[in-house]
């Protein structure tokens, strides 16, 4: 995914910008397209939140997703709920 999105602005700074102009051909590829952002978006997340917890500690980095999550009911089913969960369990 990150390979694609490099093409992308290779391709839109260099040589045309239809590319996001065009977007995928079919409503399964532009699905398919989202969904791999908000897969590669958490995986960075998660990445970053592992790092801040070796400095903090994972009860601290819990207390803090607490803190934020009441207020984000919308990301309760994925994203910062899940990674939350894996936090916990550390």
């Amino acid at each position: 995914m990150a390979d694609y999105l490099y093409r992308l602005r290779i391709k839109a700074n260099y040589e045309d910008v239809t590319v996001f102009s065009s977007g995928p051909t079919t409503d399964h590829e532009a699905a398919q397209v989202g969904a791999d952002l908000v897969a590669l978006a958490s995986a960075t997340l998660l990445v970053h939140e592992l790092r801040t917890a070796a400095f903090i500690g994972s009860a601290e980095l819990v207390k803090a997703m607490d803190a934020v999550l009441p207020q984000n009911a919308a990301d309760s089913a994925s994203g910062m709920a899940q990674r939350r969960e894996l936090h916990a369990r550390i």
